[in-house]
């Protein structure tokens, strides 16, 4: 009898939560739709150990509160103003420092500010450093940093260390030597690149980022099409195409790929090289 009233209250319990949660995320979504994109976000001009102190033995409440401030503004159909990434990255910062044991803020800092491209990636990576400083038994902040040196800083051997040394702290990520070895010879950069994005999405279970990640897959998956179809340009005529348009019209590529990641769908062609 007692066993029976235990499972209901637990069952009642998951329900109310789950509910609770349904409702949380249709409302941050509600906001989300509602927002004028050149908002501005406000963060607490404060550092994060002043902010610390002050908030004592609330540190991680309000952590978690100042990640689901700035995911309101995250996930949004328009590019994000200057002003704002600024914003959610001392946000991202002040979290992390409040609780470098709160793993969502770590997703949310690799999901988004190395994407940002110049001084965000070396943000995302110091603040990431927080969290593989403090969580020594996960393997997946030391994988982060690694990805960001090799894809956005372009520093193989750095990249490298990281992910053989992750790989000798945990069983669980064995694998990852092998490709630290790979990076430490150089080998394709978009390839690779996929394979890391691949490792992520595997190993996340959160929906959302998910998505995001899988995202960021199909856009390289473009790149790689784009830079075979380059390739392909340069052996038949000697020189880089001048635009990707070329590509179609000479009929090394029957249509160029959509990059899912802007809202025109193009990807940015100069010099020879292909971002997203």
């Amino acid at each position: 009898m007692l066993k029976n009233k235990s499972t209901i209250i637990f069952f009642v319990l998951f329900i109310i939560g789950i509910s609770s949660y349904m409702a949380s995320a249709v409302k941050v979504q509600a906001l989300r739709d509602r927002l004028d994109p050149t908002q501005i976000v406000s963060a607490l001009n404060v550092s994060p150990e002043v902010l610390k102190i002050a908030s004592g033995e609330f540190a991680s409440l309000l952590a978690d509160y100042l990640l689901l401030k700035a995911s309101v503004y995250l996930g949004g159909r328009d590019e994000m103003p200057e002003a704002n990434q600024k914003t959610v990255s001392t946000l991202f910062s002040q979290s992390a420092n409040l609780d470098p044991y709160f793993f969502q803020t770590c997703y949310f800092v690799q999901g988004y500010l190395p994407w940002w491209k110049g001084d965000y990636v070396k943000k995302g990576i110091e603040i990431l450093e927080l969290f593989n400083a403090h969580r020594d038994w996960d393997w997946q902040p030391g994988f982060f940093i690694g990805f960001d040196y090799f894809y956005f800083l372009r520093d193989n051997l750095t990249a490298s260390r990281y992910l053989m040394e992750i790989a000798k702290r945990h069983e669980a990520a064995k694998s990852l030597g092998l490709l630290g070895a790979r990076l430490a010879q150089r080998g394709g950069e978009t390839i690779t690149s996929i394979a890391f994005l691949k490792t992520m999405y595997e190993r996340t279970e959160n929906e959302a980022q998910k998505e995001e990640i899988a995202r960021r897959i199909e856009a390289l998956n473009g790149v790689l099409i784009l830079e075979k179809g380059i390739e392909q340009y340069v052996w038949s005529f000697g020189h880089p195409p001048e635009t990707l348009e070329q590509l179609t019209a000479t009929g090394i590529l029957k249509t160029l790929p959509k990059n899912p990641t802007r809202p025109n769908e193009a990807y940015l062609y100069k010099n020879g090289k292909i971002e997203f």
